[in-house]
C-alpha cells in the first residue's frame, strides 16, 4: 500500500514538472474600445466583404490577438469633432460604463476641427489657427480628464495628426503648422499609461503613397493605416 502511494506521489510530481498549470499558459483577456472620427472608422482602407479590415483598429486588434483574447468595440464616427466626442461621452451612459472596464482605449480626433477651420475661410490666418488650437486644447483636456476619471488604469492611445497635403498643395502650409501643434498638445498628456502616437513624420514626403490625396481624399490608404499601427505597436511594446 505504501509502495503504491509512493508511486502515485512520484507520478504526480513528474506530471507537474512536465505539464505546468494551464493558467500559466492562458492568454490575457483584453477589452479594447476605439473612439474617434473617420480614422477610427477606417475610411480610406480597402474593404473585404464590406468590412474595412485594414484600418488601424482591426490591424491593431489582430496584433493584440497574437498573445491575448480581445473584445473590441469601435465607436468611429466619420465627421466627428472633439466637441462632438466630448458630447457623446457626456450623453451615453452605457458607453461610459463600458469604458470603465476597458484595458485599452484609443482616441483619434482633431482632424475635423482643422477642416472646419480652413473650410470656413480658405485664406485663414495664423491667428485664427492659433485660436482654433487654443479651443481644441481645452476640449482635448476635458476629454482626457473624462476618460481618466472613468478609467484610471487603462492604456490610452492618443492618435496624433499627419499632414495629408503634399508640398505644393494650397493647404500644405496650414497642415504643416496645425498637425505638429496638435501633436504637441497630446504630448503634454503622455505618461506610462497614456501613449501618444504621432504619424506626422512618417507621412512627410509620402502623402501620395500613404493617403488618397491624389483623389482629393485626405484619409490614409492601407499602407497609411499600417504606418499608424506600426507606431502603435512600438509605443505599446
Amino acid at each position: 500500500m505504501q509502495k503504491m502511494i509512493r508511486i502515485a506521489v512520484l507520478v504526480l510530481f513528474v506530471s507537474l514538472i512536465s505539464y505546468p498549470p494551464v493558467t500559466a499558459e492562458s492568454p490575457k483577456h483584453i477589452t479594447y474600445i476605439a473612439l474617434g472620427d473617420s480614422l477610427t472608422a477606417g475610411l480610406g482602407s480597402s474593404e473585404e466583404n464590406y468590412l474595412r479590415l485594414h484600418g488601424f483598429v482591426p490591424q491593431f486588434t489582430k496584433y493584440l490577438r497574437l498573445t491575448s483574447t480581445v473584445k473590441v468595440e469601435n465607436y468611429g464616427i466619420p465627421g466627428l469633432t472633439s466637441t462632438g466626442l466630448f458630447a457623446l461621452l457626456q450623453a451615453d451612459e452605457a458607453l461610459r460604463n463600458r469604458l470603465k472596464t476597458a484595458n485599452i482605449i484609443s482616441v483619434s480626433i482633431g482632424g475635423n476641427d482643422f477642416l472646419q477651420t480652413i473650410r470656413a475661410n480658405s485664406t485663414v490666418e495664423e491667428e485664427e489657427l492659433n485660436l482654433s488650437m487654443r479651443i481644441l486644447k481645452n476640449t482635448i483636456g476635458e476629454l482626457y480628464d473624462t476618460l481618466r476619471h472613468l478609467n484610471p488604469e487603462a492604456k490610452i492611445f492618443l492618435i496624433g495628426l499627419y499632414n495629408p497635403y503634399p508640398s505644393g498643395h494650397e493647404l500644405h502650409q496650414h497642415g504643416s503648422e496645425y498637425a505638429p501643434k496638435y501633436n504637441e498638445i497630446l504630448e503634454e498628456l503622455a505618461s506610462s499609461s497614456t501613449l501618444v502616437v504621432s504619424p506626422y513624420e512618417a507621412f512627410i514626403g509620402k502623402e501620395d503613397k500613404l493617403t488618397h490625396i491624389l483623389e482629393e481624399d485626405i484619409h490614409p490608404n492601407d499602407l497609411g493605416y499600417t504606418e499608424i499601427v506600426t507606431l502603435m505597436k512600438d509605443a505599446y511594446e
